[in-house]
């Protein structure tokens, strides 16, 4: 993972103090790193945009392990910083001079020595350029913790390699960022929170809406006893086989009402028309569907059970039962 700190040079009567070279380059003095601190750094920034911000803790048993330090010496000075990691090829680019070799821990800080060999880089820096800004790779341990001072953290900083010591202006830390400056990851990430706040807000207005619409158990109960009445309205109409599956009430009575009045007239009709109409002429009992035409003897055959299992015949066993009967009229009632 790439990250950029800060630190800053010092005054510049520090820098007016500065070793010159016979020719025309200038030693620096720089502190460059910081440890046992707690940063804060946007969760974007460490490949964590599920989170607004993430504190790191730079443990100096991570900052000043040898290794760390000893990827600061000969490291590419450069003005701001890169679009890239320094390499072979894009070296002769952008270094402005290099980090010396005696770099050596101050306290909490590491100092380390900068040979600035471009007359811009020197221009900057004895016109105000205050401030120095690392790049460097690390790995992130998502072990949360508190630091010796208090500090919570929720991930620990380790294998530490510096890449390139970039000068930069005031308030700078890298192409896009700005570690260190709190105050302004605090206000974009109050931002994003308010935005998520606002937008929750209107999803939960709209859950209560849909919520609303939905009617409760009497209601539902209410609309089913009245579709129930209105398909019952309409087979007397339409007839016991009129399927009302998937119909709008409209559309039931659009067609009971085109059923006696025909599709013509009753096409012109507005939908309260046709409402009034319907009452009327399902209210009127000459309107019903005909019925099938009752059969009494048929409907007798049909019932007249088995003698042996009171079962209903069958059109086979009903009409052997009409033979046996024929068969036997001659004979007394008692030798049936």
């Amino acid at each position: 993972m790439h990250l950029f700190d800060r630190l800053s040079l010092g005054p510049a009567a520090g820098i007016a103090g500065a070793r010159p070279l016979g020719n025309g380059a200038l030693v620096v003095q720089a502190r460059a790193a910081r440890a046992g601190n707690v940063q804060v750094y946007r969760g974007d920034e460490v490949a964590r945009p599920d989170l607004a911000q993430v504190r790191i803790y730079r443990d100096p048993d991570e900052i000043f392990r040898p290794e760390s330090l000893r990827s600061f010496g000969h490291k590419p000075v450069t003005l701001d910083h890169p679009p890239e990691a320094v390499t072979p090829r894009t070296w002769r680019g952008v270094a402005r001079g290099h980090v010396g070799d005696e770099v050596v821990r101050d306290g909490e800080f590491v100092r380390i020595p900068m040979l600035l060999a471009d007359s811009a880089a020197i221009a900057a820096v004895q016109g105000g350029r205050r401030e120095i800004s690392v790049g460097y790779t690390c790995d992130l341990d998502w072990t949360p913790g508190t630091a010796p001072d208090g500090s919570p953290y929720d991930a620990r900083q380790t294998q530490v390699i510096v890449d390139h010591v970039a000068i930069v202006a005031q308030g700078r830390a890298g192409p896009d960022c700005r570690i260190g400056d709190a105050d302004r990851r605090l206000a974009e990430a109050e931002a994003r929170a308010e935005a998520a706040e606002t937008a929750l807000a209107q999803r939960d207005g709209e859950v209560a809406a849909l919520r609303a619409r939905v009617p409760d158990a009497a209601a539902l109960d209410a609309l089913a006893a009245e579709r129930s009445g209105l398909i019952a309205q309409a087979r007397r109409i339409l007839g016991d086989a009129f399927d009302p599956a998937g119909l709008a009430p409209e559309v039931i009575r659009r067609q009971a009402v085109a059923r006696l009045l025909g599709d013509a007239e009753t096409a012109a009709m507005s939908a309260a028309a046709i409402e009034g109409a319907f009452r009327a002429l399902a209210a009127d009992p000459r309107h019903a569907a005909p019925r099938p035409f009752a059969d009494p003897l048929r409907d007798a055959l049909r019932q007249r059970p088995d003698a042996s299992t009171q079962a209903p015949l069958t059109q086979e066993a009903a009409h052997a039962a009409m033979v046996e009967t024929l068969r036997n009229a001659w004979k007394p009632a008692g030798a049936r």
